[in-house]
């Protein structure tokens, strides 16, 4: 019977947002958004789960030396130490910024990508599971999808 496995890779950036609209006065903006109405950064924690057979050659679904070699260069690298709105366009709150990570990463992992969660705090995240990931393959007309 063949084995299969989740595994998942944490990893830490800095970065700064302000949820504002501009097409909204400055009341609407506070009233939606509050205090991230205005500049500020977090310290995001961003897990990436994959999952996928274990290979039985090396017992491994993917070598976690590359997977974090693949998250660095497609999301961290263009996130870490940035202003989020100039980088991912739109809004740049955590359920946006899961969706903009799963499209950075979906080439490269495909149905493997299995569950994208960020943490924009210690207590407050927002995270993408397998059914959301296929339904944005499918959106996108990746070549996995469903």
């Amino acid at each position: 019977m063949p084995r299969a496995a989740l595994i998942t890779c944490e990893f830490d950036f800095e970065a700064s947002h302000q949820l504002r609209r501009p097409d909204w006065s400055e009341a609407e903006n506070e009233r939606v958004f509050g205090s991230c109405a205005r500049l500020h950064g977090h310290s995001y924690r961003l897990r990436v789960t994959l999952r996928g057979p274990v290979d039985a050659e090396t017992g491994m679904v993917l070598n976690f030396r590359d997977v974090r070699r693949v998250v660095r260069e497609r999301v961290l690298d263009a996130l870490d130490h940035r202003h989020l709105d100039e980088r991912i366009g739109g809004l740049a709150t955590a359920e946006n910024l899961c969706y903009w990570i799963a499209e950075q990463l979906l080439p490269e992992f495909g149905p493997a990508l299995w569950r994208i969660e960020l943490w924009e705090t210690r207590n407050a995240c927002a995270s993408l599971t397998e059914s959301e990931l296929q339904e944005l393959r499918a959106a996108l007309g990746h070549p996995h999808a469903p």
